[in-house]
């Protein structure tokens, strides 16, 4: 009798712990990918679509279906450089709290990388001095 009145409250307890540790698991790789898009950036000349797929590429394939990487590079040194990448959350975890009110369906998981530029973007065939 006791099971009856348990067991619902212990599987809710169970799927939030399994669905928060994929969301946070999922949200540092979303972070460490966007970071590592803003050093490739700011320390080398990469054009900003292959910034935008070494990005896609480092969140693996489930994260990486859907997302978008949004790059502004300013291209000066000393500047601001900004990569934003957005994952739907439907992608990270799968939906097991649902029915209390808690979905991830239409969501969004967000990481920015905020990092100044080493040095000025060069055209191909100038050298940097």
């Amino acid at each position: 009798m006791e099971l009856i009145l348990v067991l619902p409250l212990f599987l809710l307890l169970l799927f939030a712990i399994v669905e928060f540790t994929m969301l946070t698991a999922a949200q540092t790789r979303i972070a460490n990918a966007a970071h590592a898009g803003a050093r490739q950036l700011c320390l080398t000349n990469a054009p900003a679509e292959t910034v935008r797929k070494d990005v896609i590429q480092s969140l693996g394939s489930r994260l990486g279906s859907g997302a978008t990487v949004e790059v502004t590079d300013p291209g000066k040194a000393g500047d601001r450089i900004n990569i934003r990448v957005n994952v739907p959350m439907q992608n990270a975890a799968p939906d097991l709290l649902w029915m209390t009110g808690f979905s991830v369906r239409n969501r969004v998981m967000a990481a920015d990388a905020l990092m100044v530029r080493e040095h000025d973007t060069v055209s191909a065939g100038q050298t940097q001095l």
